[in-house]
């Protein structure tokens, strides 16, 4: 057995920071926790370029993305975004489709321009349907992957990562008297990633799934207990 995370291990850790970061958003609380949720996105972007290299099947792959937006949809919208129109803000599922379909296009050519022409496409569809992170999240995938295939990749792979995590901007935390962008705790990410083994502990669909259901699942139990807290407000 190798030793560092295991694939189990990084995905139990971005979807635990991503519970984190929306109980912090639907409950309030300290920013910090804010920024323990920055760390959930780059781990599921490198995933899915993990993922993508691995599969046998990328059809397969991407319809189990496709179907886990789908069905999350609208447990997204009625938890996170209740008072505004359903076409203002796709969940992050949506981006790590579009991430999956880019990567795919992006292994069947190989001249750098139109690689390059196909990130810009899928950034603009991300923008278009307004699916978290945007335009952002496209690169950042774009980013784990390319990175991986050229020799000494995480220096730019942490470089590039700061800069995308810069542009995005985001709300501030204090550190050390200054207020630093919550976004930029992104880059943290990339410890648990360096120390990822590369090892996969079980093949269990169940598993699986249980891991593309997590977070419609995790969305429906904070709702849950929002409305439990409210019913005991107004009956307590």
């Amino acid at each position: 057995m190798e030793k560092g995370l295991s694939q189990e291990g990084l995905k139990i850790l971005a979807c635990v920071t991503m519970l984190v970061d929306h109980a912090a958003l639907l409950f309030g609380g300290s920013p910090w926790l804010r920024a323990i949720g920055r760390l959930a996105f780059p781990i599921y972007c490198f995933l899915l370029t993990e993922g993508i290299r691995h599969t046998r099947d990328v059809r397969r792959y991407l319809s189990r993305l496709l179907f886990a937006a789908i069905v999350s949809e609208p447990i997204y919208d009625l938890v996170l975004y209740p008072c505004v129109g359903i076409w203002q803000h796709q969940n992050v599922l949506w981006t790590l489709a579009l991430g999956c379909a880019m990567l795919w296009c992006m292994t069947m050519i190989h001249k750098p321009v139109a690689k390059l022409a196909v990130m810009l496409l899928f950034a603009l569809a991300a923008q278009l349907v307004r699916a978290s992170y945007g335009s952002s999240g496209i690169y950042m995938i774009a980013l784990f992957a390319l990175c991986l295939e050229v020799p000494e990749g995480k220096w730019a792979l942490a470089a590039g990562l700061l800069v995308i995590n810069w542009l995005m901007g985001s709300f501030t935390a204090p550190v050390f008297g200054l207020d630093v962008p919550v976004q930029l705790f992104a880059e943290l990410a990339l410890v648990p990633i360096f120390l990822y083994s590369g090892e996969k502990r079980t093949r269990l669909k169940a598993v699986s799934w249980g891991f593309y259901l997590f977070y419609p699942a995790h969305l429906l139990l904070l709702w849950g207990i929002a409305q439990c807290a409210t019913g005991a407000l107004c009956f307590g």
